[in-house]
């Protein structure tokens, strides 16, 4: 139905699905692949919660996230797909992480990419920072590594929304 209105992308994978709805790697990697056999493009959110970033776990979990969800899809598929790194401790908290903790994390990402489909394909993919961007520090991360934001609640206000827009 979404695609009958020219949807482009579906979000998947996104902190509120897991974690409200149970939505687990086997359920993403199932939509993953059913929105490009409805030909529509995934925007794919991956991240750790608090206890898993305070164990040093973070690199683990978003590789094996990234792994059970790009796993199955051809070359084709995998450019085509853009990964949000949304970590679960900064949504809805009002603490973002660093900038430099974002582009470690999107870093890594693109390793586990340039891993799986190789470098021309990993460089095609559009890495995404979204945990509690707003107005005051999108602009933070505008930086190597890092293509753009996921907006969440700030995207409900359109003046911040705007200064969030313009700071890219």
């Amino acid at each position: 139905m979404i695609a009958d209105i020219c949807c482009e992308y579906v979000i998947v994978g996104h902190s509120e699905r897991r974690t409200m709805f149970g939505d687990n790697e086997v359920a993403v990697a199932k939509k993953v692949a059913a929105t490009f056999r409805n030909g529509m493009k995934p925007l794919l959110c991956v991240g750790e919660n608090a206890k898993e970033r305070t164990e040093g776990k973070t690199a683990r979990k978003i590789s094996m996230q990234i792994n059970n969800a790009f796993k199955g899809l051809q070359a084709e598929q995998a450019k085509e797909v853009v990964v949000a790194y949304e970590p679960l401790w900064a949504i809805g908290s009002g603490q973002a992480a660093t900038a430099k903790d974002a582009q470690e994390v999107c870093h890594l990402i693109r390793e586990k990419l340039t891993t799986m489909f190789g470098e021309k394909i990993s460089r095609q993919v559009r890495i995404l920072y979204g945990g509690s961007v707003n107005e005051k520090n999108s602009g933070t991360f505008k930086i190597s590594g890092i293509d753009g934001v996921l907006v969440g609640g700030a995207s409900l206000n359109a003046q911040a929304f705007s200064a969030i827009v313009r700071s890219f």
